[in-house]
């Protein structure tokens, strides 16, 4: 991951994977693990980036609560 879109979390990030690992009972590590990997993956092809973080929210949420 070389050129990753995603490296270290902004405040804005860091505050929505905190939020997250506290509502899912998660650590906060794995979630930012996970929150990583699919914000990399919705920003590559996102014209509009204004809901990334919602929407990698939500997609981390569906993926740690299985």
């Amino acid at each position: 991951m070389s050129t990753s879109a995603y490296t270290d979390p902004d405040p804005e990030n860091l505050f929505a994977i905190e939020a997250l690992a506290e509502e899912i009972d998660r650590p906060v590590a794995e979630v930012e693990k996970a929150f990583a990997r699919n914000f990399e993956r919705l920003s590559m092809n996102a014209r509009i980036k204004d809901y990334l973080i919602v929407l990698t929210c939500k997609k981390v949420r569906e993926e740690l609560r299985k």
